[in-house]
């Protein structure tokens, strides 16, 4: 085979590799972000169970300042019914403690509605807390797995780039600028032949460029799609199938 030929295989090799592990490398920080974004959410259920049931403390602490002010206006009232001269301001005392007690029993609603809430959000919470520990636990393990993963693919990396130049090293320069000017173009700057096709853009190939090819001592470019062309001599080892025989017709009997 061409040297230059064999080398450049070589060559393609290890750029598809070097582009492999970009994209590997390029996806785990992405995927970092959405394990991130899992326990991030996590943390937002838990924070708004524990909001939730601060904000009923107040609610409640609210209500309790607010029952202690009308029984302080109830014993006030009742002790300015004693020292009462007339009737109508008998009844007027008695309206304003009626009135007050009807807010306390109000407050005191209100403070019993926020204690059975608050049960269902120490549940709530409690949950969220569990559900946080888990989650945290598992995401440590997946940031962690991610990090050995980038390592290694950075290892990786600096492999088969210490491989492509060594290999780039041993291309003519001609050579060399045509396989990435195709490879920037493409995606990939060489293609084998079969079938008399090239296998990348599907074009056929002349007879004698397709038997030149076959060779793999000649440097081949085809003519649509200007890759690099080269041929697998195991082809060849393949056995040829078999034609199915057709049954001769039966000629006429004597009779």
């Amino acid at each position: 085979m061409n040297p230059d030929l064999q080398n450049l295989k070589e060559l393609q090799a290890a750029d598809r590799e070097i582009a492999r592990l970009s994209q590997e490398i390029a996806s785990l920080p992405r995927r970092v972000a959405v394990i991130e974004a899992k326990l991030a959410d996590s943390k937002g259920r838990k924070e708004k169970a524990s909001a939730a049931i601060k904000a009923g403390d107040v609610a409640r602490r609210k209500f309790e300042t607010q029952i202690q002010d009308l029984q302080l206006k109830i014993s006030k009232y009742r002790d300015q019914m004693l020292a009462v001269k007339t009737n109508q301001e008998y009844k007027a005392l008695t309206s304003e403690v009626e009135f007050a007690q009807q807010h306390v029993r109000e407050a005191e609603d209100k403070i019993l509605e926020g204690m059975v809430a608050a049960e269902s959000l120490e549940t709530d919470l409690k949950k969220a807390e569990a559900e946080l520990k888990a989650e945290t636990a598992e995401i440590e393990k997946e940031k962690a797995e991610a990090r050995l993963r980038t390592e290694i693919a950075e290892k990786e990396m600096a492999e088969w780039k210490s491989k492509r130049d060594q290999v780039r090293a041993t291309i003519t320069p001609d050579t060399l600028r045509h396989y990435d000017r195709v490879l920037k173009l493409r995606g990939s700057a060489l293609a084998e032949a079969a079938d008399h096709k090239c296998s990348a853009c599907q074009v056929m190939l002349r007879p004698q460029v397709y038997n030149d090819v076959r060779t793999n001592e000649q440097f081949i470019i085809c003519d649509s799609c200007h890759r690099i062309l080269w041929y697998d001599p195991a082809r060849d080892a393949q056995p040829a199938k078999e034609e199915a025989a057709v049954p001769a017709e039966a000629g006429p009997t004597n009779v």
